[in-house]
């Protein structure tokens, strides 16, 4: 006579809950991320000239694209705000530098608007960002 536990009356079962857990986790993981490489990424066709030249160290980027939006350090943001923002920056590191990566189709009134901005800021160094011809 067989002992009771040797017998399989039961189909054997397999527990899915912390499979399906696992799931959900990495589909959140994966949604989150995703949205995160959509905003940082501004398409912009920059300006080629023969006389560019690389800029040291880590600038302050700002960008601006075709219709004149302007994005700090990869974020949307209105202009009316990137004069606080600069001058923050500007107070804590006394010489920081600007790189305006600005859209060859950009209005140039924009263009000149960010420079003076980041001038009356206190950022003395400023430059706009081409490609080597």
């Amino acid at each position: 006579m067989l002992s009771d536990r040797f017998r399989q009356d039961k189909d054997p079962e397999i527990n899915m809950t912390p499979m399906l857990d696992v799931v959900f986790i990495l589909l959140i993981f994966f949604i989150v991320s995703t949205n995160f490489v959509q905003q940082s990424s501004v398409e912009i066709k920059r300006p080629q000239a023969s006389t560019a030249t690389s800029v040291d160290g880590s600038p302050i980027v700002v960008t601006l694209d075709t219709t004149g939006r302007v994005y700090f350090e990869s974020k949307e943001i209105d202009i009316y705000y990137l004069p606080g923002k600069l001058q923050q920056i500007a107070s804590q590191t006394p010489k920081a530098k600007l790189l305006v990566v600005a859209d060859t189709n950009c209005p140039t009134g924009v263009t000149i608007k960010v420079l003076d901005i980041a001038k009356q800021a206190g950022i003395s160094f400023s430059s706009v960002a081409s490609e080597i011809r």
